[in-house]
């Protein structure tokens, strides 16, 4: 997810400043870069695979929220910075973003779905 995410910022231009080790569950900031006069600040969820006792929906919601979190953190910390919550483009995480649709003019971000194809789409 990650690794397309940031192939395709490179694409439209923008340089790319850190890329969190998600491998690794480092904190913070998943991408950070910068670009036609912007600063992006973006956080990645994956799909996941559940565990023995929480099953995949459960969990990809547990993992929404955190992104959502993330976001209200983020515009907090800055006003000016471009917000971006990347995701997986399956159905438990399109149904998430549509309950919360109100949020997004408010907390001004942008979702970036990625296909199993592997091709981002940017939904301003």
């Amino acid at each position: 997810m990650q690794a397309r995410v940031v192939a395709h910022l490179r694409t439209e231009g923008y340089t790319i400043l850190r890329a969190a080790d998600t491998a690794s569950k480092e904190q913070g900031k998943d991408i950070e870069a910068q670009g036609n006069g912007d600063t992006i600040w973006i956080t990645v969820k994956g799909y996941p695979n559940g565990t023995p006792r929480t099953r995949p929906s459960t969990q990809a919601g547990h993992w929404f929220k955190q992104a959502v979190f993330d976001i209200l953190a983020w515009r907090g910390e800055s006003a000016g910075a471009r917000l971006g919550l990347a995701l997986p483009d399956f159905p438990r995480y399109r149904k998430l973003a549509e309950k919360v649709a109100w949020l997004k003019p408010v907390a001004r971000f942008t979702y970036i779905w990625v296909s199993e194809d592997g091709s981002v789409k940017v939904e301003r």
